[in-house]
């Protein structure tokens, strides 16, 4: 496969935009005694009445537009104990001693914390989170991601979008990679500034696919002048990159140009050739063509290396189907060779009885058709509880694929549904194997000395990351921090819990999306038999970049 010279084939294209940093909000032009009064009754409330939750909300929002530093650190204080409520009441003996006596419901003071962060405007105080967020042992992910969001949102202060910049370049190599990813995303909006423009065409050759993909999104709102640069380093991305970064690039190529020449750069670069009518030097034709990878999983198109499969083992899921489900289950699901071009051995619908038997043969087969050099995997169970097959991606090897069908078909269903549980889980062995301490609570695995933020055997240490989760589940979240109260609301009608449910799925949501600007996982949702969430498995879905497909309706 060939690859095109960016340097050597085009000039360098016109001069950029100027940019001239505005004024923002500065501490003197503030209520003082109103920014005391406001801290002084929120932290009250916080310390005094652990019961509270709507009322500390409330106190909270009043704060926004007047905190400075010290108060936003001040407040992130609380951010562990108000968000691991529920871990405290389900009895996690890891739950910080503060969060007891806290109600479940107290997520949505850390969440009300966050975006009271996020809603600094004191530019100047908001640039000191400059030594904060790279403080992986002093807080956790979502505070220091708020932090960054903070600074986005004061970027047009020179300081802040400098601490922004300095983050993206890395230039002493000791950045934090999270942070650096959410940094590039905000950066996107600024692209046409001198220095942000190049450094994102720097980050764009990164060790961290992760990076790499936040860049090429970001350089979606880097149009004009640099079109032509941009829409050549692509092109020559594309024909290095392997897996669910051809599909990234591809797609970012085609919002920029309007064409849609899928993930072949071979095409790509004959349509730039023709594009600009003349000969740029280009080298001659490969003819390889496409080398992505294309996977049916679940009925869903696939270019990933590394997943993460998340079934639902709730007890619905164990429960022998009839013969009309099965039927129903049948007709939605695509038989093998001959189908569509699908490489898959077909469903051996004798061995399936039940909807949990369907999960694990649908994604056994699609396991055996993977390259094992290239892809990666584990598997959550979840119902009440979230349990972890391997605690890393391996390969889809022969004797892996044996063991996690074996693995699955020992499992015994339970009562409940934790779909956060599970979607929890995924994300926090996404994090952990990227290097964040994801739970400060836990006891921490000591690292061994060359364990750093950078190469691992020879790869960036997100090589290892899983870039694509399938969510496989029969119901309704009826367990976990995000879900339906089966207690609090019997004797309610289907109507009235409707209601209450469908806004706790959308914090839930909002959560998972919030994490994910970090992780960059694509999240597939497939809905199986009667009774499922339809609304907030497309919701998630459609959250995350990925697709919902339901099967057995």
């Amino acid at each position: 496969m060939r690859t095109v010279s960016i340097l050597a084939a085009f000039a360098a294209v016109a001069v950029m935009l100027g940019y001239s940093p505005q004024p923002v909000a500065a501490k003197d032009d503030i209520d003082k005694r109103e920014q005391k009064a406001a801290m002084a009754e929120a932290e009250g409330l916080l310390k005094r009445d652990k019961e509270a939750v709507d009322e500390v909300v409330t106190a909270i929002e009043r704060l926004y537009g007047l905190l400075d530093h010290d108060m936003a650190i001040a407040l992130l204080g609380y951010f562990d104990e108000c968000d691991s409520a529920w871990d405290s009441a389900s009895g996690d003996k890891n739950a910080p001693k503060e969060a007891k006596g806290r109600p479940k419901q107290a997520y949505k003071i850390a969440n009300a914390i966050l975006q009271c962060i996020r809603n600094m405007t004191l530019a100047d105080e908001v640039a000191e989170f400059e030594d904060d967020i790279n403080e992986r042992d002093k807080y956790s992910l979502r505070p220091r991601m708020a932090m960054i969001d903070a600074l986005a949102n004061n970027a047009e202060n020179e300081a802040c979008l400098k601490v922004l910049v300095d983050l993206a370049k890395n230039d002493k190599g000791k950045m934090d990679t999270d942070m650096r990813v959410l940094a590039i995303q905000h950066l996107g909006k600024h692209a046409k500034v001198d220095d942000v423009f190049h450094t994102l065409m720097k980050t764009l050759n990164d060790g961290s696919w992760r990076i790499r993909e936040a860049t090429a999104v970001a350089l979606i709102d880097a149009d004009g002048p640099n079109e032509d640069q941009i829409i050549v380093a692509l092109i020559n991305d594309l024909a290095k990159e392997t897996g669910k970064m051809r599909k990234t690039i591809s797609d970012v190529l085609k919002k920029i140009t309007g064409v849609d020449n899928g993930t072949d750069p071979d095409k790509w670069i004959d349509w730039f050739a023709n594009k600009k009518r003349e000969d740029q030097g280009l080298p001659p034709k490969s003819g390889k063509g496409d080398r992505g990878t294309r996977v049916k999983v679940f009925e869903t198109e696939t270019f990933s290396d590394r997943y993460v499969f998340l079934i639902d083992t709730s007890v619905s899921m164990t429960e022998k189907i009839t013969d009309e489900e099965k039927e129903k289950l049948k007709k939605s699901i695509t038989s093998g060779p001959g189908d569509d071009k699908d490489p898959r051995r077909p469903l051996d619908w004798s061995q399936i009885n039940c909807k949990l038997d369907l999960a694990r043969e649908e994604m056994i087969r699609s396991l055996e058709v993977m390259d094992p050099q290239r892809t990666t995997f584990t598997v959550i169970s979840f119902a009440e509880n979230a349990t972890i097959w391997k605690d890393e991606l391996v390969p889809t090897d022969e004797d892996n694929v044996a063991e996690v069908a074996d693995w699955l078909r020992k499992i015994k269903g339970q009562k409940r549904t934790n779909v956060f549980g599970a979607l929890d889980a995924a994300y926090d062995l996404s994090e952990r194997i990227a290097g964040t301490e994801v739970d400060k609570r836990k006891e921490k695995k000591k690292k061994k000395k060359d364990d750093k933020d950078g190469p691992v055997t020879g790869m960036h240490r997100d090589d290892a990351l899983p870039d694509t989760i399938f969510l496989y589940t029969d119901g309704y979240a009826t367990w976990g921090k995000y879900s339906g109260e089966d207690v609090l609301w019997a004797g309610k009608s289907n109507e009235e819990k409707a209601k209450l449910y469908a806004p706790i799925m959308k914090l839930m949501i909002d959560e998972v999306e919030d994490r994910n600007r970090i992780a960059r996982i694509t999240v597939n949702c497939v809905g199986v038999g009667l009774r499922q969430d339809n609304t907030t498995l497309s919701a998630l879905a459609k959250s995350c970049g990925g697709k919902y497909v339901a099967i057995g309706k």
